[in-house]
């Protein structure tokens, strides 16, 4: 089955492998982003915590009949810009390189996602990567206490933070490795994104007799437990407090999306947000105040993170609680105006970047079940409305919703004690 707006066009092949691709006359370039089932959170729970990770590392060491050598000097002659990347639900294959090279690059990918190598000499150069990345976890204060926000924030295994534990990474055997990736990488639940010099026909071609015999259903993860919840602090000899608050937000598809995406640029979104002007700039209580939304298929969030000083964390608290309870009245028409000039320049540039556009439009299909053309965004964006931006605050961000936000904390014991929260 095959869907045509303008330059975009969708296909659904017979086993399920859904492809997306826009045609932009003006680029001589074409930009994949391929999201196959296997992400962090299809990692088995009780002992495989890391595997995506460690497949994102193998799946570019040799693919086919080539070698991990070869498959790089086969890549790097077509000119081929590419990397592999977990998320919480799939491996992201990314590529970007000449129009004129698409189908031979294509036929390549099909390879690594339907033929990886999986060499047994890379494996402990593999694990030593992915060992090291984790142990680098805590080098960035305030990362690390997002991560650990996340973990109390999130129903497993969304709360996973993708790294892996050292256990289960040091644990994991090459037949571990292949055999999940035989079983979670399946063309339902793939989904294929091009953009840029692009013939949609010639894809489905090269795609009808590459994948005809590739059959099956990718996984959907679920939550397995409730979220923890509450407050967690982290006791850190540290001269700066890092502050993580972690509250609900809409998924990708509600239709309050949008408008929930517009109010929190107005409460923390830049400069000119509530939260800037009056934590850091009146008061001077924080060195970086900021809040961001993001969409997700099953789980939508919205973050509030700061950082202060530990003589400056109590009234930091106190104020960002105080913005956020004075919020409840809704932003203004001149607020909103300003957010949505912001989104719509914001995703008009994210358009004409290759790459972005690629991931764009594969997150869409997964997220929102459709791919949206350039004009269905812009018309989004200027469909913005104060008065819808108060109703979503009014309905969807009161004390409820407050209520309802876990917290993390990071810096000296003394200040965790204080301010409240469970020592880690």
């Amino acid at each position: 089955m095959t869907q045509t707006t303008s330059l975009l066009r969708t296909t659904r092949l017979d086993n399920g492998l859904q492809v997306v691709t826009e045609r932009n006359p003006s680029q001589r370039s074409a930009s994949v982003t391929w999201l196959v089932p296997g992400g962090s959170a299809c990692d088995p729970l009780d002992r495989g915590d890391g595997w995506a990770t460690l497949l994102s590392e193998f799946l570019l060491r040799g693919a086919g009949e080539l070698d991990s050598r070869g498959f790089s000097d086969a890549l790097d002659r077509l000119g081929m810009r590419r990397s592999v990347t977990a998320d919480t639900y799939h491996q992201h294959v990314n590529a970007t390189l000449a129009g004129g090279e698409l189908l031979a690059g294509l036929d390549r990918l099909v390879d690594l996602v339907r033929l990886p190598r999986f060499p047994e000499a890379a494996l402990d150069a593999v694990r030593s990567l992915c060992l090291q990345e984790l142990a680098g976890v805590e080098d960035d204060p305030a990362s690390y206490a997002g991560i650990r926000l996340d973990e109390i924030r999130f129903p497993s295994p969304f709360n996973r933070h993708g790294f892996g534990e050292k256990e289960h990474l040091e644990a994991a055997t090459l037949s571990d490795l292949q055999s999940h990736w035989n079983e979670v990488a399946r063309p339902d639940g793939s989904i294929l994104a091009i953009a840029g010099d692009v013939d949609h026909d010639q894809v489905m071609e090269l795609l009808e007799a590459r994948c005809a015999d590739w059959s099956g259903i990718g996984p959907t993860p679920a939550p397995a437990s409730a979220a923890i919840g509450g407050r967690l602090g982290i006791e850190r000899d540290t001269s700066q407090v890092h502050v993580g608050i972690g509250l609900t937000g809409p998924v990708a598809s509600d239709p309050d999306q949008l408008a929930f995406r517009t109010a929190i640029g107005v409460l923390g979104g830049g400069s000119s947000s509530r939260l800037f002007l009056d934590v850091r700039e009146r008061r001077g209580l924080a060195y970086s105040v900021s809040a961001r939304y993001s969409e997700g298929f099953a789980l939508g969030a919205c973050t509030i993170s700061a950082g202060t000083t530990p003589e400056r964390v109590a009234e930091t608290l106190e104020r960002i609680d105080a913005v956020l309870e004075e919020f409840d009245a809704g932003p203004t028409d001149e607020e909103v105006t300003r957010i949505a000039v912001g989104l719509r320049a914001g995703g008009l540039m994210q358009q004409e970047h290759g790459p972005a556009r690629a991931r764009q439009l594969a997150l869409d299909i997964f997220r929102r079940g459709h791919a949206r053309s350039t004009a269905e965004l812009l018309t989004e964006f200027d469909g913005i409305d104060a008065d819808d931006v108060r109703r979503v605050v009014s309905t969807r961000m009161g004390p409820s919703w407050r209520a309802e936000a876990s917290r993390c904390l990071l810096g000296p014991a003394n200040v965790i004690a204080e301010v409240g929260g469970t020592g880690a």
